[in-house]
């Protein structure tokens, strides 16, 4: 290993020290004290010591105490070289007479990399997604990167503190792992920021997220909520907020429609094999078919089968939300021409509607939907997809939080 300080001019060396510890961000209280360069590692060793006698803090000067185990921080690379500060700590003794640690401004207490190197890989992050492109990138490890983006976020959260702002929200639910491990996700609608999570999606877990939120177990100041029909969203909103709109997004209606459309093919598919391999054929909107998908549907048509007369009930229940002032009665007249039909999977659906139906009638006369949220979902699903899925509900939550929260993730002083 070479010490890069023997070859710097000895006139030129305090001038040298200065300007690489004010390059590094470390105060002038430390000082650099040799720089090993090390060409089998491809490491550059930046040793730093505190040079003063006393230690002040909170306008009180404290003598030193003792001195921490050797330890290091992983800093930002010097071109080829992975580069790392390394130095003892001082310890002094408080006034209620235990030792501690001083406070330094060049990385984060208990960690082992430095503000700088942190603040990059935080920039990194934003733009790749992938925590262990990232970690390549800038030859650490995948646990170091996850650890910036833990704390990044947890500084966010503190700095943000409790909302209790949010006027219009969205409430979805999303499994952020294989099996049916799923997280409910608060949106502020207004401003398209994922606001929190909680895992689970019961009365109790959403009431909990609320909480988390704002501080408080009631919301008087919501006015609509969309969600999709499930129940307990319901349930908490309805006591939690009263006399908050809920809104049940046609994206979610169009959907269960949907799996009608495709339980209809695969009932009728037994006896029909036209319809074999014309799944997503019948569940396109026909401005997206390809001329071979929309020829294959025309011979539904022709051959009279209740898949094709699925999708014309959902077409004709899209188009019933283009007119808010005959909501009620467009419903109704959608309703019996559907059932009609006589379609099992849809006349399901129908009973699910009816049961729900203020809050379909709400999403048609508030002309609103979620679909920032659907968006925000489909952003966090490629984020899942990157990820391979996650282990556990707090790394997917640190994760959406990251990139859809709109957090402050960086100290101004850094």
């Amino acid at each position: 290993m070479v010490n890069i300080l023997y070859f710097v001019k000895k006139s030129l060396k305090m001038e040298f020290i200065d300007f690489l510890g004010e390059m590094l961000g470390i105060t002038k209280d430390f000082a650099v004290t040799k720089i090993e360069k090390n060409e089998v590692e491809k490491t550059i060793n930046i040793y730093i010591e505190y040079i003063q006698k006393t230690y002040s803090k909170g306008g009180k000067e404290y003598s030193i105490y003792d001195r921490t185990p050797v330890r290091r921080w992983q800093h930002l690379n010097w071109f080829e070289y992975k580069c790392y500060l390394i130095g003892s700590l001082p310890r002094y003794v408080d006034k209620d007479g235990k030792p501690k640690v001083i406070d330094i401004n060049f990385a984060p207490p208990q960690k082992g990399y430095t503000h700088l190197f942190a603040r990059e890989i935080i920039y990194a992050l934003k733009k790749v997604r992938v925590q262990s492109t990232v970690a390549d990138l800038f030859n650490t490890t995948d646990y170091i990167v996850r650890s910036i983006m833990e704390s990044a976020v947890e500084y966010g959260l503190e700095e943000r503190g409790l909302v209790t702002d949010f006027k219009n929200v969205s409430l979805d639910e999303k499994a952020y792992t294989k099996g049916h491990h799923y997280a409910t996700i608060l949106m502020d609608s207004d401003k398209n920021i994922v606001l929190d999570m909680v895992e689970g999606r019961k009365e109790k877990d959403v009431k909990q997220l609320f909480i988390t939120v704002s501080g408080n177990k009631k919301q008087p100041q919501i006015t609509r909520v969309n969600m999709d029909m499930w129940r307990p969203f319901m349930n908490t909103i309805k006591e939690i907020a009263p006399t908050a709109i809920i809104v049940h997004d046609k994206f979610h209606l169009f959907k269960k429609l949907s799996e009608a459309i495709d339980k209809t093919r695969r009932k009728e598919v037994k006896d029909n094999p036209q319809l074999k391999n014309q799944k997503y054929t019948v569940l396109k909107n026909a401005e997206n078919r390809t001329e071979a998908q929309q020829e294959a549907f025309n011979q539904l048509v022709k051959d009279n089968l209740k898949t094709s007369h699925a999708w014309l009930i959902r077409e004709n229940f899209k188009g019933i939300f283009s007119d808010k002032i005959n909501a009620t009665l467009n419903y109704k007249a959608w309703r019996e021409n559907a059932l009609s039909y006589s379609i099992t999977a849809v006349n399901k659906v129908i009973k699910t509607f009816d049961r729900h139906l203020e809050g379909i009638l709400n999403a048609i006369i508030t002309g609103t939907s979620s679909a920032n949220h659907e968006n925000k979902n489909g952003l966090i699903q490629s984020v899942i997809a990157k990820a391979r899925g996650f282990r556990n509900f707090e790394r997917f939550r640190i994760n959406a939080l990251f990139y859809f929260g709109k957090l402050n993730l960086i100290p101004q002083n850094i």
